[in-house]
């Protein structure tokens, strides 16, 4: 289950932390809401040039 499951919800835990981040955290939490939601970006962009 994890095998196939692991990977999407570690994406999904990292938006829902840089969105909670983003709503709430100034300073440091701007830079972990950049991270949290950038990471999904990334593997999309990576996934859809291959």
């Amino acid at each position: 289950m994890m095998r196939i499951w692991g990977w999407p919800l570690v994406i999904a835990l990292l938006s829902a932390v840089g969105l909670i981040a983003g709503l709430v955290a100034d300073g440091a939490g701007d830079v972990l809401s950049w991270a949290g939601l950038g990471v999904p970006v990334l593997v999309v962009l990576r996934c859809g040039l291959r």
